[in-house]
C-alpha cells in the first residue's frame, strides 16, 4: 500500500500539535518539494471538509473546520478551564502590541519581573522567543495559537488604543447608568 506524500504531511502536522512544523522541516523528511507541498496543501483543503492545513509564516499546522467546531466546543466544555492570570494577560498584552519585545521592556513596563507570566504563556504556546541578529537580549512575540484563540487572522486584526478606550468609556457609561437606576 503506498502512501501520498499528502498523508504523511497530515500525520506530522496532527503529531506536532499546536507547534506545527516547520516547512523546511516537511520538505527534508517526507521528501518533497516546495511547489508540491504547496500544490498538495491547496488541494487538501479543497478536498476535506473537517480539516485545513494552515501556514504562518514558515510554519505549517492542522486544524479543524467550523464544520465540526461545535462538537469540538461541547468536548473542550468538559475539560477544566485553563484561565491566564491577570499579570500573564499583561505580559501578553505587551508583547502582543509591541513585538518583538525584550524581556527587560517588560520588566520596564510592569515594574516587577514578567519571568512567572512569560514561562506561562511560553508552555501554553501563546508566545514564541525570538532571536534578533547582533542583540543578545531575548525577545518574545506572539504565535498562530495566540491568533486562533483570540480569533485574529493577523496581528495587526487586535484593537487600536482609541477602540480600547472607547468600549471602556461606553462601558463606564452604562455601569454608572445601572447604578444610578439601582438608587
Amino acid at each position: 500500500m503506498s502512501v501520498e506524500k499528502i498523508d504523511i504531511v497530515e500525520a506530522m502536522l496532527y503529531i506536532a500539535g499546536d507547534i506545527g512544523v516547520k516547512e523546511s522541516s516537511l520538505i527534508k523528511n517526507i521528501p518533497i518539494t516546495k511547489d508540491e507541498l504547496e500544490q498538495s496543501v491547496e488541494l487538501y483543503n479543497k478536498h476535506k471538509k473537517h480539516l485545513n492545513i494552515l501556514v504562518h509564516e514558515d510554519i505549517y499546522y492542522l486544524k479543524t473546520t467550523p464544520i465540526v467546531e461545535e462538537y469540538i466546543l461541547k468536548l473542550l466544555k468538559e475539560r477544566p478551564s485553563n484561565k491566564l492570570s491577570n499579570q500573564a494577560l499583561e505580559v501578553l498584552s505587551i508583547i502582543a502590541y509591541n513585538q518583538p519585545v525584550a524581556r527587560g521592556m517588560i520588566e520596564e513596563l510592569r515594574g516587577v519581573s514578567p519571568d512567572g507570566p512569560i514561562q506561562t504563556l511560553l508552555n501554553k504556546n501563546l508566545i514564541q522567543r525570538v532571536f534578533i541578529e547582533n542583540d543578545r537580549r531575548t525577545f518574545y512575540k506572539t504565535t498562530q495559537t495566540f491568533l486562533e484563540i483570540f480569533g485574529l487572522e493577523t496581528i495587526t486584526d487586535l484593537p487600536s488604543a482609541d477602540e480600547i478606550e472607547e468600549d471602556e468609556h461606553i462601558e463606564l457609561f452604562f455601569n454608572q447608568l445601572k447604578g444610578e437606576n439601582d438608587e
